[in-house]
């Protein structure tokens, strides 16, 4: 292939100078920046591939696409935006870099809900010192009991870092039954609320598709102990948020940490914003700058295999939703 093919890099995800570095390091194919949604319109005709997250019209306007390739991980806005993608055309994703920053970010908010840090920070504002306050409302991780729901790379990661805790990792997937080490079991999502019976913690690590969505509601979770916490780290509108919020105001949940959310930024009409102890991150958990190298660097093998004709790497299938 030569310069006749023009890449459509619509978004700065990796970086505003990303096409530049692109364009340096593959002078025989023409890099295109096009940031909106105009000037993707202005070039998608003559795109071979788009880099970003198409709308439905650009989709539709992509008469010569082979390949689009998702900047993350989750295809989910892809598949929404769909309705006219040929089946031909190539999906690709930028999975595992994610999975580091991720994981650890899981670990953090888990202590950080166990041991209330943001009444800690509050009270460090205010220059407060109340011991008694803390008398027995310490929570440890050790011993107690973790569904997690989606158990690829990032639940395994997830669980490798609690097993760390001494706690008892139980793990929900629909597709695969591997077991690390980690964890006590690995079990189809028919056995949730079983799971959920004896679950202290629950941790949605699962990628958002037709069999996910809206999976987890306020009956699933009233069957965990009283006293439990959920921690959202994949993709919001796998819980339904209402739910959660009636069994985190109901007391029954003690705490949330939420880094995705069905809409995303979360209205602030949201009652999740009022929850005393809940932990909100703007879906921010994984941008570290190694996870930004990573995507880049799928990227580019990938660009390097699709103008020397070879199979792309991580080729994402569209009815599976990953």
């Amino acid at each position: 292939m030569g310069k006749e093919v023009n890449i459509v890099v619509g978004s700065d995800h990796l970086g505003e100078d990303f096409p530049n570095i692109l364009q340096g390091l593959f002078p025989e194919a023409n890099f295109i920046k096009a940031f909106d949604e105009k000037d993707q319109l202005n070039q998608i005709s003559n795109a071979k591939v788009f880099f970003g997250f198409p709308s439905e019209k650009l989709i539709q306007c992509g008469s010569n696409l082979q390949w689009i390739a998702c900047p993350g991980t989750g295809i989910d806005k892809i598949i929404k935006n769909s309705k006219y993608l040929d089946p031909k055309i190539t999906i690709t994703n930028a999975p595992l870099a994610h999975v580091t920053p991720m994981a650890e970010h899981v670990v953090g908010t888990m202590v950080g809900l166990a041991h209330s840090f943001k009444q800690l920070f509050q009270d460090q504002v205010h220059k407060k010192w109340d011991v008694e306050q803390w008398n027995s409302k310490i929570v440890e991780l050790r011993g107690s009991n973790v569904c997690i729901y989606g158990y690829g790379k990032l639940g395994q990661s997830i669980a490798k870092k609690l097993k760390a805790f001494e706690m008892n990792i139980f793990a929900i997937d629909p597709i695969t039954s591997i077991k690390t080490g980690s964890e006590k079991s690995v079990s189809p999502p028919k056995e949730l609320n079983q799971i959920l019976k004896i679950s202290n913690w629950l941790i949605i690590a699962a990628p958002l598709i037709k069999e996910t969505e809206n999976f987890i509601k306020k009956s699933n979770l009233e069957l965990m102990p009283k006293g439990s916490y959920v921690v959202i780290i994949s993709r919001g509108g796998i819980i339904n948020e209402e739910d959660l919020y009636e069994t985190l105001h109901s007391g029954h949940l003690a705490g949330a940490g939420i880094d995705a959310t069905k809409i995303e930024p979360l209205p602030e009409s949201s009652p999740l914003w009022n929850i005393e102890n809940a932990i909100i991150s703007q879906h921010a958990s994984a941008l570290s700058p190694q996870m930004y190298e990573g995507r880049r660097k799928i990227f580019i093998e990938n660009v390097r295999r699709f103008l020397d004709n070879k199979e792309l790497l991580h080729i994402c299938n569209l009815n599976k939703g990953y």
